[in-house]
């Protein structure tokens, strides 16, 4: 399966906010739209950088209360973690484990079309596991009966 057919299913958007909106602003985007990543893009719609709940959770335990007063900038991890919109399952969780990160924004053509998270990948994972499942059965059912 690839990163277009899991995009095909969830749909494409992603949700963006500027180099300067708040912590508490990030935050409040994470909780109203039930994610945990967002993208980071300058006037123009050009992604620079992603923050994350963990980046967020990472700074409040090393800055404390100072982290209060950061910005999504001061937050986001450049460059962004990326794979083509044709990359198979399989090396999207490659990328994520070398990179240890939990989402990926999907490109075509170098532009950003949509964004995944492990488990969205782990959902398509099980998901053809399932089916594969039901046909090794539907074939060892066949060979029964022709038996």
């Amino acid at each position: 399966m690839t990163l277009r057919e899991i995009l095909e299913d969830k749909g494409t958007g992603y949700v963006t906010t500027r180099p300067n909106a708040s912590l508490l602003a990030v935050t409040r985007l994470f909780h109203e739209r039930g994610i945990s990543s967002v993208i980071v893009t300058n006037m123009g719609g050009r992604p620079l950088g992603i923050v994350t709940d963990r980046l967020i959770i990472e700074a409040l335990a090393t800055q404390g209360r100072a982290a209060l007063s950061l910005t999504a900038a001061d937050l986001m991890e450049t460059p962004i973690p990326t794979a083509d919109i044709e990359a198979r399952v399989g090396h999207a969780m490659e990328l994520m484990t070398q990179r240890r990160v939990r989402h990926l924004l999907v490109t075509e053509n170098g532009r950003p079309t949509g964004i995944v998270s492990i488990g969205d990948l782990v959902k398509a994972r099980l998901r053809d596991a399932d089916l594969e499942t039901r046909v090794l059965r539907d074939l060892a059912a066949a060979h029964i009966t022709a038996a």
